[in-house]
């Protein structure tokens, strides 16, 4: 009984502010990576490189995630084994070095490479932020909430930032500026405490010893990747995995010919691209807040869904925001405040939705995350979050390629609306199999899951 109530007193009380500034930080900067290049690499490979629309801009915008695929439940499943801390330090001494590599590297090949390699530092990065959550902050909304909340500074201010140097000094800078984000990840890893190994039994206090760094476990393991697979035989994370990777189809058509259209056909330049992208990381810190009370008072399965819709939705949207209906509306409702140009009211109605859609995102993000992690063990959490970082990097790849193959068959524009067409459905069949398996919500959550 003793061990029990050790055990709990343990994850009510609150984390050393060290400990929860490391795992935010690795956070941030993981993150902050991707939002940073999400500005500049698709400028950088269709103006500096001169690739066309179509679908090698699709693959060289889409492919950040593929390396991740393979190796996301591998890495989930190092986490577990060797430690989180010895495999964040890799990664973020990898996530240093990847951004001087664009410049210096100018060819579609090698751009390619350097993409695996960046996407896969800001997938396992997140993927390691995700699993500390579970193994030093006891896998509480509250810090989850905050994690999510508070990434979103990085997300607010790299984004301006980089675009302002690119307008600026020009694409060697803000490469520079990027690795500046590496460094930040290097710093928040080393800030991290020793964390225990899982103690094996119920009433025994012995702990699993460390897996010594072999080259043999650098290495995949096909058992891991069945174990992970095998988590998919329950309901619960099966429809949880799925609700997470739909977030991913619209977030790298975000960050990838969402940035085209703005760029080609509306005309917004970097600078303004990344103050967009800055206000919406602002607005997803306040869906992140909300998520704990919203999980208080509704469902949160069906909570997830609704607001992954809608943001899909949103998104689908895109080329209707430059409309002249849209725009004349937007200079219209503000005429009476200030003349504006056509540019600047398509600006706002961008911002705007925008910032609807990232207040949904926020809202999900803790919600995925605890959810997971409530519903495996102690010795799985690294391979639950590697299984569900594997499914949302097939629906990131999937959206940017098919969107670079629509556009090239029916044009950019109707690509958006189809690929909203086709994700509304499939949600659609996610709500049907949420009615079937009525157990899902029967999570209990306990008083310090909740807070």
């Amino acid at each position: 009984m003793s061990d029990v109530q050790n055990t709990t007193n343990s994850e009510t009380k609150d984390v050393p502010l060290r400990t929860q500034l490391a795992v935010y930080g690795i956070g941030t900067f993981s993150t902050t990576t991707h939002f940073m290049m999400m500005v500049i690499v698709p400028i950088w490979a269709r103006v500096n490189m001169g690739i066309p629309e179509g679908f090698t801009l699709g693959f060289v915008l889409g492919c950040r995630p593929l390396l991740s695929l393979f190796l996301s439940i591998h890495a989930g499943a190092m986490m577990d084994s060797l430690g989180t801390k010895r495999v964040m330090i890799f990664v973020a001494l990898l996530s240093l070095l990847t951004p001087f590599m664009y410049p210096l590297l100018p060819f579609v090949f090698a751009l390619i490479i350097i993409q695996l390699l960046s996407g896969s530092c800001d997938s396992i990065g997140w993927m390691g932020a995700q699993t500390l959550v579970g193994q030093v902050m006891h896998g509480r909304t509250k810090y989850a909430g905050r994690l999510g909340a508070i990434i979103r500074t990085g997300h607010i201010i790299g984004p301006p930032a980089v675009g302002a140097v690119w307008d600026l000094v020009g694409p060697n800078a803000a490469f520079s500026l990027v690795g500046l984000s590496g460094l930040g990840f290097v710093i928040s890893v080393l800030m991290l405490p020793k964390i225990p190994a899982p103690k094996t039994g119920s009433r025994e206090t012995i702990e699993t010893p460390r897996a010594p760094i072999r080259w043999r476990t650098l290495l995949p393991n096909p058992n891991d990747y069945i174990a992970s697979l095998k988590l998919l035989a329950s309901p619960t994370i099966a429809i949880i995995v799925m609700l997470g990777m739909m977030v991913h189809i619209g977030n790298n058509i975000q960050s990838t010919f969402y940035i085209v259209w703005l760029e080609k056909y509306v005309g917004i330049p970097a600078t303004l691209i990344g103050f967009l992208i800055s206000f919406s990381s602002a607005m997803a810190a306040v869906g992140s807040l909300l998520a704990a009370p919203l999980r208080r008072r509704y469902n949160a399965f069906w909570v997830l869904w609704t607001t992954i819709t809608t943001a899909l939705i949103l998104i689908s949207i895109t080329p209707l925001l430059g409309k002249s209906i849209i725009v004349d509306s937007v200079r219209g409702s503000v005429g009476w405040l200030i003349e504006i140009s056509p540019l600047i009211a398509a600006y706002f109605a961008f911002c705007f939705i925008a910032g609807l859609r990232s207040v949904f995102n926020g809202v999900h993000q803790p919600l995925v995350i605890t959810l997971m992690l409530s519903t495996v063990g102690p010795n799985e959490k690294g391979k639950a979050i590697g299984l569900r970082g594997t499914a949302n990097r097939i629906t990131s790849m999937i959206g940017p390629f098919l969107l670079g193959i629509l556009a090239g068959m029916v044009g950019l524009e109707y690509g958006f609306y189809i690929i909203g067409i086709l994700s509304c459905s499939f949600m659609l069949w996610l709500a049907w199999l949420m009615l079937k398996h009525p157990e899902i919500h029967e999570i209990q959550y306990t008083a310090r899951e909740r807070q």
